[in-house]
């Protein structure tokens, strides 16, 4: 049909033939064959040796384009033999006017009309004539029309070299949703009066460790301390979390009447809060033999029934559990880590909340090992590490650092059972090391040469975005499609993503590298690849 246009995708290149008035099915066949390479005509037949060939017939329209728009004052004159009747006639005409913002024009467009003004005048009375204009302004474009064929395949790329130069198709990819990133929280920055808060302090007075301090930290003399937390501290992180992309934090758990806990209670009494949700990391040596021996572990349960619980797979809430070794699980009551496991799910779901989703991690992985079978002994529903370093006895590049986090998700994938990837933003002990504290008993063999090196900002962002990458590619592999970052605020053993210290103000360039490489890469999703050609 005359204005239908022909195409065909062959090796992925585009041609089109727009059909003509004296063309036939031989001559549009012909035309097509004499662009194809290797291809030829016989008749209303095309033949060529590819076997990827998509065909496509469209039609034509008529598009139009403004090029200005302007205004024409329009005026109604109303005479009428007496007052009254002019002021039923004009106010019938107003009042059909007032209700026509827009009205179509002959080529397509539309004209916008507006009231300016109505003048009277009677000076012709005396000759039973009165008068009333009606003055309004017409706001009407100028336009270019023209008729070209509908899109026939689609978005494309234009290529600059090959056997072939044209245009190729490509299907426009799926906009990137950025699947729940969470950070975990070693939470001793708080309150100056824990011991292991001030056991921190120490580790990172050395000037050269400075840098890693909390971003209200002081400085009197070489010695780092804090004040107290206040809700404005827990805000203030709340909102640097929410500049990074992070959909919630995973909390150490500890016993709550411990300081340790306070960022979790000025957390959960934020108003922030439900912008940011959170889980729990239960630790399995702190689970105990008894209900009145184990109240972190009850707190966590407690937890999961809560508005802003991080939830997965319609509703599931998360919950993380740190493997420990044989001597530190011997206090727990028969059956083990998997009766525990199985106490978890009951009590969430008596408490109305439903069956928890629940991720065994690796031990901080110091020493490296496999816990899939341990979770799945313990009944958990996937496996996941608390942090990846691979030390090597010298030191090494935070390259080195990210290659073994993806080796570990590449690794955790071949085992066939779910998983949940964690991304390192770092680790270097050298504070604990060259400052041994008691809460972090050191091995012999870790030298002050055994760490990697400090991350760039957008060396890290790159890694999270690795991460998200990895979640969304794996959706077999990571089925509750959720990623957890080592860490918000392992300050001491070197990873964090939360502002720090510098003597002018915070240094909060990690969140805003994460950040903006997150919504650089949402905002590149459905964008192709458009090579020009020059």
């Amino acid at each position: 049909m005359v204005g239908q246009t022909v195409g065909l995708i062959v090796d992925g290149v585009a041609y089109a033939r727009q059909v003509l008035a004296m063309d036939t099915l031989e001559t549009v066949a012909s035309a097509l064959a004499l662009e194809i390479p290797s291809a030829t005509a016989q008749g209303n037949l095309i033949q060529t040796a590819t076997l990827q060939v998509s065909v496509r017939i469209v039609g034509s329209g008529t598009s139009i384009m403004e090029t200005r728009r302007q205004e024409q004052g329009v005026m109604i004159a109303v005479w009428s033999a007496t007052p009254a009747a002019r002021d039923v006639l004009c106010s019938a005409i107003d009042q059909k006017l007032s209700a026509m913002d827009w009205f179509p024009l002959a080529d397509g467009s539309s004209a916008r009309l507006r009231y300016r003004e109505t003048f009277e005048t009677d000076i012709s009375e005396n000759a039973n004539l009165y008068r009333r204009n009606l003055n309004y302004t017409v706001e009407y474009p100028t336009t270019v029309t023209m008729s070209s064929s509908q899109m026939a395949f689609g978005i494309g790329r234009l290529e600059v070299s090959g056997a072939t130069v044209g245009f190729s198709c490509l299907e426009p990819s799926a906009r990137l949703i950025i699947p729940p990133l969470g950070a975990i929280r070693f939470d001793a920055w708080y309150d100056p009066a824990n011991a292991i808060d001030r056991q921190c302090a120490a580790a990172l007075s050395p000037k050269a460790y400075n840098f890693r301090l909390p971003p209200n930290a002081v400085l009197e003399n070489g010695i780092a301390s804090w004040p107290l937390a206040t809700q404005s501290t827990m805000d203030a992180e709340i909102a640097a979390a929410l500049q990074a992309g992070l959909s919630f934090w995973a909390f150490d758990s500890y016993r709550p009447d411990d300081s340790l806990s306070l960022a979790l209670q000025l957390y959960l009494s934020s108003a922030s809060r439900g912008r940011l949700r959170f889980c729990m990391v239960g630790q399995t040596s702190n689970w105990g033999a008894g209900g009145e021996d184990q109240p972190p572990l009850l707190r966590d349960i407690q937890m999961m029934t809560q508005p802003d619980y991080m939830t997965v797979l319609d509703g599931r809430p998360l919950y993380f559990a740190i493997d420990s070794s044989p001597a530190q699980l011997a206090g727990l009551p028969a059956g083990g880590v998997a009766e525990a496991v199985l106490t978890i799910r009951r009590q969430v779901q008596l408490a109305g909340g439903k069956n928890p989703y629940i991720v065994w991690l690796s031990g901080a992985s110091i020493v490296d090992y496999s816990n899939v079978e341990a979770a799945q002994v313990a009944g958990a529903d996937a496996a996941g590490a608390y942090a990846v370093p691979r030390l090597n006895g010298s030191e090494q590049p935070y390259s080195a650092l990210t290659s073994a986090a993806a080796d570990d998700w590449a690794a955790r994938s071949r085992t066939g059972f779910p998983m949940v990837p964690t991304a390192m933003s770092g680790w270097d002990q050298r504070p604990l090391i060259e400052t041994p504290q008691s809460f972090y008993p050191i091995s012999n063999s870790l030298t002050p040469e055994n760490f990697y090196a400090t991350a760039t900002s957008d060396a890290l962002a790159g890694h999270v975005g690795d991460l998200v990458q990895y979640i969304v590619g794996h959706p077999v592999s990571c089925p509750a499609q959720v990623g957890l970052i080592y860490a918000w605020n392992e300050l001491a053993e070197g990873g964090w993503l939360m502002p720090t210290y510098t003597a002018q103000r915070s240094d909060a360039t990690r969140c805003a590298a994460i950040g903006n490489a997150l919504s650089l890469a949402v905002s590149q999703s459905t964008k192709p690849d458009i090579i020009l050609i020059n």
